[in-house]
């Protein structure tokens, strides 16, 4: 190997261990963590653990094969058998067993679907939080530089003597105190990624992105398919239907398998005074246990009960369902108004308040703080809409992950 070839061997590496930047939108961030999160690829396990047990389920036990050999310790005599022996359920057990198991894979499945369903939720709610961080941090960054420019008037007034360096200090000190929290912003920021990772699944070298932007409230309509799309509804009926198997299974188990085979025996003995003579003979055999004792009243019971409780629990997540879907919706149209009524009333009237404090101030007629007290109140009250906006979002990953609504990576 001579030294180009090393080299390029060696960038090779060098670029591919290189860290990479993920751009994703809030669906797309989702539908990559169902495919690439490392938790939610060893639950998927749990169904190819389900077709084994129902590729075991319903198998008919395999024959025994008998031998018996018999010897006279003071004679010659002696005597060989053989016997093949194999049991036959006496109700449809096989079938039930089989269909317990079937139940039973579908569990597994929709167990999988569900936690698809709550790590998208996890997802979009990080990926939303994110989203806000950053356009917080550029309405800070406005107000900073709203900031930087009214101490620069401020300052020129002071040189003039029109103002006093107190209220220019006053608007430095502002700016700085909103500086400081950026900081914050990025600390948080940081904390979102670091939850975000693992879900996704991507190394902690990597760059995450999020991209899009938090779009306007809008109008959600109830879905019909609420319940049929939830994994843990569709896990539940499952349940239930495994259960009352279940009891069919346990009245099956009172009735033992029948035993039947064929033997074959070979004998020696004495016969006098003729000598030893010998005899071969083939026969049936049948072993049929009876159901005096032990009944399967137990399990039968047992059995009962838990059919019983699945099908309420089949009640259960349904109401639950229908309670979280109609939450969201209702705190959806909540944030709906209260977006809107800071848009309408809220945010004009306080800009409107400040221009005419900022009119007043520079014909001396009102003091700084009360300019910088205004504009305090209009930047409340944008942050208050950017936090409603940001709920509103929150509300619907929360109403989308109860409608189990999953999306699907599109590159």
């Amino acid at each position: 190997m001579n030294l180009r070839t090393i080299l390029f061997s060696t960038l090779a590496v060098a670029l591919s261990a290189q860290a990479r930047e993920l751009s994703l939108s809030v669906e797309n961030a989702a539908a990559y963590a169902i495919q690439h999160n490392p938790a939610l690829a060893a639950a998927r396990f749990r169904i190819e653990e389900a077709h084994g047990r129902l590729d075991a389920a319903g198998r008919r036990p395999n024959p025994e094969l008998e031998f018996d050999l018999s010897q006279n310790v003071r004679t010659p005599e002696h005597g060989a058998g053989v016997a093949w022996m194999q049991k036959f359920p006496r109700t449809a057990r096989l079938a039930l067993e089989k269909g317990v198991s079937r139940a039973q894979l579908a569990v597994a499945e929709a167990e999988v679907h569900d936690a698809e369903r709550k790590l998208s939720g996890e997802v979009r709610t990080a990926a939303v939080s994110l989203l806000a961080l950053e356009k917080e941090r550029g309405l800070r960054g406005q107000q900073i530089l709203n900031s930087e420019e009214l101490t620069a008037f401020m300052l020129k007034r002071v040189q003039s003597g029109e103002a006093s360096a107190v209220d220019a200090a006053q608007l430095e000190l502002e700016a700085k105190q909103l500086g400081t929290q950026v900081i914050m912003l990025d600390v948080e920021k940081a904390t979102l990624l670091g939850t975000l990772r693992p879900l996704l699944g991507v190394a902690s070298r990597d760059a995450i992105a999020i991209t899009g932007v938090l779009g306007e409230p809008s109008d959600v309509k109830g879905n019909s398919a609420t319940i049929a799309a939830r994994g843990d509804y569709r896990a539940a009926q499952a349940n239930a239907d495994a259960a009352r198997q279940g009891v069919e299974l346990a009245k099956a188990n009172k009735w033992e398998d029948i035993t039947v085979g064929i033997s074959a025996s070979h004998d020696r003995s004495e016969d006098a005074p003729d000598g030893l003579s010998r005899d071969t003979m083939f026969g049936v055999k049948v072993n049929i246990p009876l159901p005096l004792w032990n009944k399967n009243e137990g399990q039968i019971r047992e059995a009962t009960a838990a059919a019983k409780r699945t099908a309420k629990e089949v009640e259960a997540v349904a109401a639950q369902i229908r309670a979280e879907a109609a939450a969201a919706r209702g705190e959806m149209a909540a944030l709906t108004k209260i977006v809107a009524d800071i848009d309408e009333k809220l945010i004009p009237q306080a800009k409107h308040i400040e221009e005419q404090l900022r009119a007043n101030y520079a014909g001396g007629l009102t003091p700084l703080t009360e300019v910088i007290r205004a504009r305090g109140k209009r930047f409340e009250m944008e942050a208050q809409r950017l936090d409603a906006l940001r709920d509103w979002h929150l509300a619907r990953a929360k109403h989308m992950t109860a409608i189990g609504n999953t999306p699907t990576f599109k590159k």
